[in-house]
């Protein structure tokens, strides 16, 4: 059978699961479900798996706005035109959308929550699914980035030129007027240079007064306070298994924040020697190697585009960037961010949607519309900290995705969707931009109580930022004004649904959708694990014919055996909510380990790394395994070119995943 019959194969049998649910809760929608799942089958024969993909997602989106507004409208979408030429409820999904919506489409009054999750479910199940996208829509995306990159403000310093002073940045301020130039589609038009808005000059000001207090409360940054590292994605000088830690290059620029004596090597004797074999010359350059475009799969849609940061600049990063997370909990901030955790963003999310006190927000390309011009003002008072971010601030881009788009191109934003940076910057930025708003909105005088009491009211992570209902217009306006694009399709403000941070709520209750994100093939184990994942959540949510369908997909794999194990085992594995036991699997009683064995199949360890024959591997020693009860030989050197993830046989303690422990009486029986 070819991939895309398989595929579609696939799909549709999810489908058919997933209305087996539905009739199974709610008998009344047999012959509804029914109707609508060969609807699908005759859509699918007509546009083919693009409706599933494109079309059934962006009716999702139109569903979760007309539940904001309160109104169902016409959604103009191929297969949802409406079952009477009088009402605007649409004939596929019926069953479910009278249950919210009557026929003329105005939200009922107790509208039925869980034909909500169905609706939400039927339609984003497989929005995410890893398939290829369209060369085309590709292209669409690589335009879009340079477009777009041609939007941002250029900065007021000189952030592309090498001669950057960080000091002039104190009389900076963000009232200052921005530069004509070609603009976002925006939200809120900004306003004239000939007639200022009064309530905007406040709200400026009280936001980069906001950002100064903010900024007085990190403290003065010193790069040797803090540990540099390497992160965990690719970079854009090196091959795929080369060593991090011998740098390709090390450009002057970078050199004048972070000399490479002191953080490119363990200790200066290997600098030393470093410097009498000569090689110092050809680490040192005046110009530094360019980001690399990476095209990421995403949905059917396009890609999402990410770059790959030169080695040099990505260690370097890691400095700020602890930096910054680890002296947010200090400020006035605090209550407004935590890095380490969406919960704080999720449980917001879902008290406002049933008190409706504060709206979230969500903007388009957030991190490649952040400016310099708007960086260097919010972090005017931290000249030490701005002189760094120039240090490793990488200002070339390559692609070679898209032949009609430009090879190499100078960037006007301040930082790529995979720079280090990118994520604790956006995140304070916004967060200042939101309580700075809130406090000019309330006439509130900026100081640091008045800080921290917004703050209460502010959550922000990323680009998910949840303001007060009443400030909502106005920060919306502030963001517009600093050419920060809002997505419109994901925020809300009115109505009982909000979405911040991958949760969904309505009326205070989780309507978030399971993504099934692949089918399970034997020629990518990863896949296997993924639709574990899924089974399992799935089955947490009460999809439980779902949950089995997945399951029987691997299982007629016939390769792999994964046990049931508790929800709370932390263990790979089906989970059990019904006290289902293994069968089927050899067993053994271990004598040496004292312990009832069976045989599984569980993902493979990491292998060793490759030892390196150089002093970098000292350096390597004291950033990841000084102190760690690991060896040498399984820690230290590069780490060696891999195949994709690899299942394997192996013997797990028997009962443990499911009790918390073998009695004596079971171990008993099996010996």
């Amino acid at each position: 059978m070819a991939a895309n019959e398989s595929c579609a194969e696939f799909v549709l049998g999810l489908y058919e699961a997933m209305f087996s649910d539905i009739v199974a809760r709610c008998p009344d929608l047999n012959k509804e479900c029914g109707r609508d799942y060969n609807r699908l089958l005759s859509a699918v024969d007509q546009m083919g798996l693009r409706f599933m993909f494109e079309t059934l997602p962006a009716f999702g989106k139109h569903f979760d706005r007309c539940l904001s507004d309160g109104r169902l409208v016409k959604s103009g979408l191929a297969h949802f035109g409406p079952y009477r030429h009088d009402v605007v409820i649409p004939r596929l999904f019926k069953g479910f959308l009278l249950r919210v919506f009557d026929e003329f489409g105005c939200l009922r009054s107790d509208p039925d929550k869980q034909a909500i999750r169905d609706v939400r479910q039927l339609c984003s199940a497989v929005k995410r699914f890893r398939v290829d996208c369209p060369d085309t829509s590709v292209w669409k995306q690589t335009d879009e980035f340079y477009r777009t990159d041609g939007e941002v403000i250029p900065g007021s310093l000189n952030w592309n030129r090498g001669d950057f002073d960080p000091h002039g940045a104190r009389d900076l301020q963000l009232g200052d007027h921005i530069p004509d130039g070609p603009g976002p589609s925006l939200l809120f038009e900004r306003e004239s240079p000939a007639s200022p808005d009064i309530a905007l000059t406040d709200r400026l000001s009280a936001i980069q007064r906001t950002a100064d207090l903010v900024c007085a409360e990190f403290g003065r940054f010193n790069p040797a306070d803090w540990g540099a590292r390497h992160g965990p994605g690719a970079v854009s000088d090196l091959r795929s298994g080369e060593y991090k830690y011998s740098f390709p290059t090390w450009p002057e620029k970078l050199e004048r924040s972070f000399p490479m004596s002191l953080y490119g090597f363990a200790n200066e004797g290997h600098w030393s020697d470093f410097v009498r074999s000569g090689e110092v010359h050809k680490s040192f350059v005046d110009h530094e190697p360019p980001a690399r475009l990476i095209a990421v799969p995403k949905t059917f849609a396009g890609p999402r585009l990410i770059a790959s940061e030169p080695t040099s600049h990505q260690w370097c990063q890691q400095i700020i960037r602890d930096f910054l997370m680890s002296r947010v909990s200090f400020t006035s901030l605090s209550n407004a961010i935590d890095f380490r955790s969406q919960s704080k963003n999720q449980q917001m999310a879902r008290a406002a949607s049933q008190s409706g006190s504060h709206s979230t927000i969500d903007l388009s390309s957030a991190s490649d519309r952040i400016s310099c011009w708007l960086v260097e003002r919010m972090f005017r008072r931290l000249p030490d900290l701005l002189e760094c971010f120039y240090s490793f601030r990488t200002r070339w881009i390559y692609q070679d995705i898209d032949k009609k788009s430009p090879k190499f191109c100078e960037l006007q934003k301040f930082s790529t969707m995979g720079s280090a940076l990118t994520f604790p910057v956006q995140t304070i930025v916004f967060a200042c931009i939101a309580i700075g708003t809130v406090l000019s909105e309330r006439r509130k005088p900026v100081t640091y109580a008045n800080i921290a009491m917004a703050a209460k009211e502010v959550q922000v992570f990323g680009d998910d930022i949840i303001v007060p209902i009443d400030c909502h217009g106005s920060v919306l306006a502030a963001l517009s004004h600093l050419r920060l694009k809002v997505n419109p399709a994901k925020t809300f403000a009115t109505g009982k649904f909000r979405e911040s941070c991958g949760y969904d709520a309505y009326d205070g209750d989780d309507v978030t959708k399971v993504s099934v994100m692949t089918q399970p093939v034997v020629s990518k184990p990863e896949s296997v694990l993924s639709s574990i994942d899924v089974h399992n959540n799935f089955l947490s949510r009460g999809w439980y014919m779902t949950a089995k369908y997945v399951k029987k997909a691997v299982d007629r794999l016939k390769r792999y055996a994964f046990r049931w194990v508790h929800p709370d085992s932390g263990a790979i594995g089906w989970h059990s909510l019904f006290g289902e036991r293994d069968t089927g699997f050899k067993t053994r009683w271990n004598a040496l380990l004292q312990r009832a064995e069976i045989l599984v199949t569980r993902s493979l360890g990491s292998s060793g790394k490759i030892p390196i024959d150089s002093d970098s591997m000292v350096l390597q020693y004291f950033t990841e395994v000084k102190g760690l009860p690991i060896s040498r030989e399984e820690r230290l050197g590069k780490s060696p070119l891999r195949g994709p993830l690899r299942l394997r046989w192996a013997w797990e303690p028997r009962d443990i995943f499911l009790g918390g422990g073998l009695s004596l009486k079971r171990a008993l029986t099996l010996v």
